[in-house]
């Protein structure tokens, strides 16, 4: 419209000049041909009018094309917003509209809420224009733009082996439960420097019985968790506390199982596909493996969501068991002994490797074993007649070229009465002795042997395949007694071995 109205008064400023300038004296005409006369003088005269005309018209053009510069040179480039495809008002820079919408996601990422909210992307565009003199209202515009852009509401969405299991507010959210799930196992460990020192075990020959030291070396999940952003409805926010409950207890159903003829813990666990471990801490009230026909079980099992892996070292100190010294005495008669000085326990710094899921060991190793202090023995004089089937106090390896999966100590609230251990499948008696067991009459042993060293010795042998010995039966030191194998409370083939001294339980570990 501008534009239309400056044109206007350009052709009105011509139009005005070409009638002042027109010549005022018309020619007189010849009445009887209606011609002009054709004398010298009026031919000047007809000339004068026509050099005038065309000099208001050059003028005129040059005020118009001046006038058309002048325009040109004041238009301004605006732009016309259009907010999803419908126009808003107008705006003289881009760059205005753009920073409020970064203020805007700014407000909406910084906003203190249980659910996080977005800007809906995209929303606005522009449609470039000039006009003369123009000057949009880029307060009107912007306030306009403001009260109407959209958003919707965003989480974090948690992924575990390709199942998502819940949406939480964001990924800080995410991370930090995650870490909660894995510090209820085991603490994750700090990342160190590069040059960080590597601190060496501060335990002396002071330290305590069972002073312990453990560090985690890494923690992960054996799932893959992924996190991902997505679009949510408010409502699909789960509470934090709430998810973090449901993937360290997972989706349990109490099982009750009651026990009938002919059951023992190792064939219940067998039949019911769980381990005998979860039988022993769900009912804590078992004691030496003893159930009867009626008694009711628990087997529920917990099953999370997520399961912890961790790769820890942890360094203690353990009592070593006095050994035991028997000297010949010819001052005795045979088969008669005498205590000559009572044996005193050492200490010994142990440092085991050990694999865990959820808190449950899986794997152990013994990587290194240092004496603290040293166990004084016992020295017990002894007949001088020996007989084949009195021991030499002195044990051998029960498994040649052993290796030792479980050692002695507490596994859910119970004791491991022995050790475990692989190796050749052939089991050799300890030292020399008398059979006084050979079968199954060890619960939770299966087929298993007793030799009385007839010292004040006693060994166990567990899981066997195959007895080669009967009960009464006098063994040396290395003779075969039996085959390594998996019967009785048994989940793999290994040999489970014992040692008691006067009726007491001792650490295997001290004698061998």
């Amino acid at each position: 419209m501008t534009d239309f109205k400056k044109s206007g008064r350009i052709r009105n400023v011509a139009a005005a000049l070409r009638d002042r300038l027109r010549p005022r004296r018309t020619p007189t005409l010849n009445v009887e041909t209606h011609a002009l006369p054709s004398t010298p003088t009026n031919k000047r005269h007809y000339r004068t009018p026509i050099l005038v005309t065309c000099a208001a018209a050059l003028a005129v053009a040059g005020i118009f094309v001046g006038a058309t510069r002048y325009v040109e040179a004041n238009k301004q480039t605006y732009y016309q917003v259009m907010l999803q495809g419908e126009p808003i008002g107008e705006i003289s820079k881009q760059e205005l509209v753009e920073g409020l919408i970064a203020d805007k996601a700014a407000q909406l990422e910084q906003a203190d809420t249980n659910v996080r909210y977005k800007l809906d992307d995209p929303q606005v565009s522009y449609e470039e224009k000039r006009a003369f003199k123009k000057t949009p209202d880029d307060e009107a515009t912007l306030a306009a733009l403001s009260s109407k852009l959209k958003s919707h509401a965003i989480g974090v969405k948690l992924i575990v082996d390709g199942k998502a299991i819940a949406v939480v507010k964001d990924k800080e959210t995410a991370d930090q439960l995650l870490l909660r799930v894995k510090n209820k196992y085991a603490p994750v460990p700090a990342a160190k420097k590069a040059d960080a020192p590597v601190k060496a075990l501060s335990f002396t020959k002071t330290a305590a019985v069972g002073s312990t030291q453990r560090t985690v070396h890494n923690v992960s999940f054996s799932e893959e968790v992924k996190t991902e952003e997505v679009t949510v409805n408010p409502d699909q926010i789960s509470d934090p506390e709430a998810l973090y409950k449901t993937i360290v207890n997972g989706d349990t159903k109490r099982r009750i199982y009651t026990v009938k003829q002919g059951d023992c813990i190792g064939c219940i666990a067998h039949a019911q596909n769980i381990s005998s471990d979860l039988i022993y801490k769900n009912n804590p009230w078992i004691v030496d493996d003893a159930i009867k026909v009626g008694d009711e079980l628990d087997l529920t099992v917990q099953q999370p969501l997520l399961t912890v892996n961790s790769d820890e070292q942890v360094t203690e100190v353990e009592v070593i068991d006095p050994p035991v010294e028997i000297r010949k005495s010819d001052e005795l008669k045979a088969g008669k002994s005498k205590v000559v000085r009572q044996g005193t326990n050492g200490k010994r710094l142990v440092t085991y490797h050990l694999l865990k899921q959820n808190g449950n060991i899986v794997e152990e190793e013994q990587i290194s074993s240092t004496v603290l202090t040293p166990p004084i023995s016992t020295v017990i004089l002894k007949g001088t007649k020996v007989t084949p089937s009195e021991g030499t106090g002195k044990f051998a390896w029960p498994v040649k070229g052993a290796k030792i999966t479980s050692y002695q100590g507490q596994r859910w609230g119970r004791t491991h009465k022995g050790i475990d251990m692989i190796g050749n499948k052939n089991i050799l008696a300890a030292d020399n002795g008398i059979v006084t067991t050979s079968g199954t009459g060890i619960s939770g042993l299966g087929n298993s042997i007793t030799i009385d060293h007839q010292n004040g010795f006693k060994t166990v042998y567990g899981h066997m395949s195959k007895l080669l010995v009967k009960k009464g039966q006098v063994v040396q030191k290395g003779d075969v007694i039996g085959i390594m194998g998996n019967t009785g409370h048994s989940f793999g083939t290994h040999l489970h071995f014992e040692v008691y001294l006067n009726g007491k339980l001792k650490n295997p570990t001290s004698y061998l």
